[in-house]
């Protein structure tokens, strides 16, 4: 795993005990620095996440609310590809590293600082 990608994962993860908690952390940081709507891609179908959310099931971990055309819908967050090169990218990769899942592409992008001030 990239030393950046374990850091990031680490201070998201520092005050959370247990995987509830744990997954309410990257709930969070989500919901703070990804503006919404995010471009992403699920099924090779162009989307926009235009939420984030943990519904209380473990197994399914976080979700992203996602509108296609007329239609939305919600998915598994691990299931959304976003842009490589954004926010939203790159707290992704860090969330399928956390699962144990390879991640998507993604870099840090570089006027990104977290946490947020």
């Amino acid at each position: 795993m990239p030393q950046d990608l374990e850091q990031l994962i680490d201070e998201i993860t520092v005050d959370a005990y247990g995987l509830d908690e744990q997954l309410v952390a990257f709930l969070q940081v989500f919901l703070d620095d990804v503006a919404l709507p995010a471009s992403g891609v699920v099924l090779d179908s162009a989307v926009e996440v235009v939420g984030f959310d943990f519904e209380g099931d473990e197994r399914r971990g976080l979700v992203a609310q996602c509108r296609h055309g007329k239609g939305t819908g919600t998915v598994s967050l691990v299931d959304v590809c976003f842009e490589p090169d954004s926010i939203a990218g790159w707290l992704h990769a860090a969330y399928r590293t956390w699962l144990g899942l390879l991640p998507f592409p993604a870099h840090q992008p570089p006027d990104w600082t977290w946490p947020s001030t």
